[in-house]
């Protein structure tokens, strides 16, 4: 019998290439997503992103449009897919958009988990949920690399409705033995990304010969994550049973500065214009790699790219956007 799998936020950025695996690995998949975006007008690359994604990574997945802040929609989807695997990636995706719109944030990441789990509690056919969380609820990295363990003391307000969200998670699982998961990934970066994150920005701006703005490059160290490799990751936490019940950090496991991402981008625009501006007050929490260790060994996942292989494959996917 075909296992099925219920991606909410399927047709995003990461939900994507998650769908991709998961139909390449004989699953029946289905996508749950209001295909919102978040930044207009949208560019011809925007376009080509959004095309790129349905075209090829949703081929073979059945593409639902709907809201998992509509849990009568919700319910009757789950009870007709009935998905042995629902993984929530529905949620507002970007720390900045959390400040500036909190309202839905709030409801996309605690209102929208509570539904999901209202429903998931009344059904017994859910082999594991996967809720994606953040590495933003740790705030300023205690230890680095930061372990799955260490304490969440998050600083803006993204970490914390996502902090938030890992509780409720938690409360319903408990309470209505819901096998669960969590994960926590970090500066997801590569092909198809539409959200203006920092890579996205720098090496679309180096292409058109625009001027690039880093904010503390030196200091600003993240754990940089391929598409490909957050996809694998959430992949094998959901499918490995030893994961129910446990939280995993989902990163390359690597901190680099946004500095070396800079050398890196140099290295195929030579003639692209960096603005530094050092000691500029962050909202943002101090980060660096994470520990990945109990992932491994738990999963088997293991991440394939570095920053300089993710940048060059990045760099490459962009090129072909620009010439089709």
């Amino acid at each position: 019998m075909t296992d099925t799998v219920l991606i909410i936020g399927g047709s995003g950025f990461i939900g994507s290439q998650l769908c991709q695996y998961f139909v390449d690995d004989g699953f029946k998949t289905y996508s749950l997503d209001t295909n919102i975006q978040y930044f207009f007008p949208l560019t011809p690359k925007n376009i080509f992103n959004m095309n790129y994604r349905h075209s090829t990574l949703l081929n073979g997945v059945v593409s639902l449009r709907g809201s998992s802040l509509d849990v009568n929609d919700l319910r009757r989807t789950i009870l007709d897919v009935r998905p042995g695997y629902v993984i929530n990636l529905g949620a507002l995706p970007l720390a900045q958009k959390a400040v500036h719109n909190s309202e839905e944030a709030f409801d996309s990441i605690l209102a929208s988990t509570k539904n999901i789990l209202e429903v998931l509690r009344d059904v017994d056919f859910v082999k594991n949920y996967v809720h994606i969380s953040s590495s933003m609820v740790y705030g300023d990295f205690e230890t680095i690399p930061v372990k799955v363990d260490a304490k969440k003391s998050p600083i803006e307000i993204y970490g914390s409705m996502k902090l938030a969200s890992e509780f409720i998670v938690k409360g319903y699982a408990q309470r209505h033995k819901i096998p669960y998961s969590i994960i926590r990934p970090s500066a997801v970066y590569g092909p198809t990304d539409n959200n203006r994150r920092v890579l996205q920005i720098f090496i679309e701006n180096a292409m058109e010969g625009k001027k690039i703005i880093a904010n503390n490059p030196s200091k600003n160290m993240m754990d940089f994550t391929f598409i490909e490799d957050i996809a694998s990751g959430i992949k094998s936490v959901a499918l490995s049973h030893k994961a129910i019940g446990q939280e995993f950090n989902v990163t390359r496991g690597e901190g680099r500065s946004l500095s070396k991402a800079m050398d890196i981008i140099k290295s195929y625009f030579p003639n692209a214009e960096f603005h530094i501006n050092e000691d500029i007050e962050s909202i943002y929490p101090k980060r660096g790699s994470l520990d990945i260790t109990k992932t491994h060994n738990l999963t088997g996942y293991t991440p394939k790219y570095s920053l300089e292989a993710g940048i060059e494959k990045y760099i490459s996917f962009i090129r072909k956007g620009n010439a089709s």
